[in-house]
């Protein structure tokens, strides 16, 4: 594991063997995303549009979210 240097701009320099692993050279851009408390670097996609993809896609999937608001609304108009 390359242990690297941040300076005082916030510069890290990313080491050769993961430039090459994953396309990155200059000039190029990268994103930097927080998962479970750990900075992700990633490639930034040469196409934004497609590179996103699936960002957002909800928590619970929509089929069972649409049969769990179904019936809390029966139940609702059955109350009434």
């Amino acid at each position: 594991m390359p242990i690297v240097k941040i300076t005082s701009k916030g510069q890290v320099v990313i080491p050769a063997e993961f430039r090459k692993k994953y396309g990155l050279s200059a000039p190029c851009k990268a994103m930097i995303t927080e998962e479970d408390g750990r900075l992700v670097i990633s490639p930034f996609p040469i196409n934004p549009v497609e590179g996103t993809r699936g960002i957002l896609k909800p928590r619970t999937p929509l089929k069972e979210a649409h049969v769990r608001y179904k019936k809390e609304e029966l139940s609702l108009e059955s109350e009434s």
